[in-house]
Formats: C-alpha cells, structure tokens, sequence
C-alpha cells in the first residue's frame, strides 16, 4: 500500500512539474569548451574531467521534466563567438565578448572556462635525504555574463606544487582542484539556481 501511494504522489509531482515547465521561460545558456591558454596540453582524458566539472555546475536535475534551464547548442555558440572575435580583432579579451555573445545569441547565461596554466616537470634533490621533487602549476578563469544582474564577471583560482613527488602534486589533481575553486567562486551553480519563473 505504502508502495502504491508512493508511486501517485511521485506521478502527481512529475504533472505538477510538467504544468509548471510549460508555464516557465527557461534560462538560456552558453557553456563554452575549455579553452586553453597554457603551454602544455593536458591529455584527453583531464580535459575531459574538467569539462565535466562544468557540466555539474551547470547541471539542473530533472532538466527534462521541468524545462528549467535551455542549453544553446555548442556549434551555434562557437560560430557566434568566431564573428564577435572577427569583429573585434584577435587581441580582443574574453570580458569582451562574453556580454556581446549573449545579446547575439539571446543567452541568459554565458560561461567560459580557460585553462590559463598547466605545467609540471620533477628534478633531482640536492639534498640526498629527499627523492625526486615535484614542480607542478595549474591556474583556471571562468568568465561569463549574468544578465539578470547585468554583470560580467571573471573569477579565477591557481594551485601549485613544489615538494617532494607525491600523487597529490601531480598538474592534472591541481587543475582539477583549480576548477572546481573557480566555479564556487564564480557561483556558476547559484546562477543557474536563480532562474526566474515567468508566466507566458
């Protein structure tokens, strides 16, 4: 019986969801790839790790039920953001064009991860107590515009190492930790949240 009951309350939160969807102007959002602004190249595999860590930031569960939030097709934001860089001219900085990029696309929400730097290299101590020593640098940038507070904004966060090898040095775990210090500071999570329910 309980189970029964369960099931209806499930069935009627999911109507009342679908009611209020469609009552709903979704926020639309331009999630842009990673861009890479450092000399080296993290492998596949971390590239793909932080741009999942984008992915939950922006992620609104039971997007499909409650329409809550409208991801603007990655080729149509890409060709947008080319004839913004064209425009401006290749020296152009991405506070630039973050505000220009929503107003052409009709965006709510505008977000750019950068990946300003990723390096790592060991050595050999000098002291013969201690093994091979770590060097390791990442740094990460969220820019982005907020058109319900009209902001354009840029928050970033860097992480290093220099000690004696340790997993926990290693570039790829400081970007990552990098990422995620960016988004919470950048409220990525808390902008989506804020969406605002209008009535067609």
């Amino acid at each position: 019986m309980r189970r029964i009951i369960v099931m209806v309350l499930a069935m009627l939160f999911l109507l009342v969801a679908q009611v209020d969807a469609a009552q709903r102007v979704p926020l639309r959002v331009v999630q842009l790839p990673l861009k890479l602004e450092c000399g080296m190249r993290p492998s596949s595999a971390v590239l793909d790790s932080l741009e999942k860590q984008v992915d939950q930031s922006l992620h609104v569960p039971l997007n499909g039920t409650l329409k809550a939030v409208e991801y603007i097709p990655e080729d149509e934001c890409l060709k947008a953001l080319d004839e913004i860089v064209s425009a401006a001219g290749k020296g152009v900085k991405a506070k630039a064009v973050v505000k220009p990029l929503a107003e052409k696309l009709q965006a709510d929400l505008v977000v750019m991860p950068i990946l300003t730097g990723y390096e790592q290299y060991t050595r050999m101590s000098f002291r013969w107590s201690r093994g091979i020593m770590l060097h390791s640098y990442a740094a990460v940038q969220i820019v982005g515009y907020d058109r319900q507070s009209d902001e354009v904004f840029r928050k970033g966060a860097s992480r290093w190492f220099d000690d004696e090898y340790s997993a926990a040095g290693e570039v790829s775990q400081l970007a990552r930790e990098a990422m995620d210090a960016a988004l919470r500071d950048a409220a990525i999570h808390e902008r989506v949240g804020k969406w605002k329910t209008n009535v067609k």
